[in-house]
């Protein structure tokens, strides 16, 4: 079954979003449309279930029923680009889903970004949902995440 794509997703019931919540799994999106060109209402958060579960433009765009905010990691730049690598090593304290998200990330053409989001504890599926970018992320993927798995840089104590 396939599922397309839909004009304006901030209008659809819950019914037709979609929950990707997985342990040891994170989901990662990344942009190269410059940061301050994004405008505020696409990070504007409305909460619910004790403020634990957040949706927002972005996560409509996505299918997305809500994500958890305290499992969600964002880095990049106000000017420019930054490599991709960095941009996600320095959101995690785990080296174990960084060859798989290169790979991605050279496929897709993104080595270099504006900024990343990272949501762990998540398997974000573009098959499932039908949508794996909108204006302003584009999917990379959802990896294996192994916290016990040694840091990407090293850590001060």
């Amino acid at each position: 079954m396939s599922v397309k794509p839909v004009k304006d997703p901030k209008n659809i019931s819950v019914e037709k979003k979609y929950l990707f919540a997985k342990k040891n799994k994170v989901s990662i999106w990344a942009s190269s449309h410059p940061y301050a060109g994004i405008p505020d209402e696409y990070f504007e958060e409305s909460f619910s279930k004790n403020n634990t579960r957040a949706t927002n433009q972005w996560s409509n765009n996505f299918m997305m029923r809500y994500f958890r905010p305290e499992d969600m990691e964002t880095n990049g730049s106000h000017d420019g680009k930054i490599d991709i690598k960095q941009a996600a090593g320095e959101c995690s304290f785990s080296s174990s889903y960084i060859d798989a998200l290169m790979s991605k990330a050279r496929k897709k053409n993104m080595l270099e970004v504006s900024w990343i989001v990272l949501l762990f504890e998540y398997e974000y599926s573009a098959k499932i949902s039908g949508v794996e970018n909108d204006q302003y992320l584009t999917l990379l993927g959802a990896f294996n995440y192994d916290d016990d798995a040694e840091s990407l840089y090293e850590v001060s104590e």
